[in-house]
């Protein structure tokens, strides 16, 4: 599947395949409800850098196209009826 373009990675492009094959709202469920794992974790992941003034950054919302990316994400979640309020910002 070709990203058109777009700064988004392929990873979500396969989201959004799976998401639109999925066969039952269950199936959608159980997609998103990973989805939702995931970015949890990129979430509360701590920035490995060690520079001063890094500390305690995450490495997930250091760039602003991983930011757009999660936001997206975030989105996505939303739209299909699940609650993503742990990335409210």
């Amino acid at each position: 599947m070709a990203t058109g373009g777009t700064n988004l990675s392929r990873e979500f492009f396969e989201l959004l395949k799976a998401i639109g094959e999925s066969k039952s709202k269950q199936e959608e469920d159980r997609i998103i409800a990973r989805e939702i794992i995931v970015l949890k974790k990129k979430l509360e992941a701590p920035s490995s850098s060690t520079a001063p003034g890094g500390g305690g950054a995450n490495t997930l919302l250091s760039s602003k196209k991983r930011s757009k990316e999660f936001l997206v994400r975030l989105l996505y979640v939303e739209m299909l009826g699940h609650d993503a309020s742990f990335g409210y910002m």
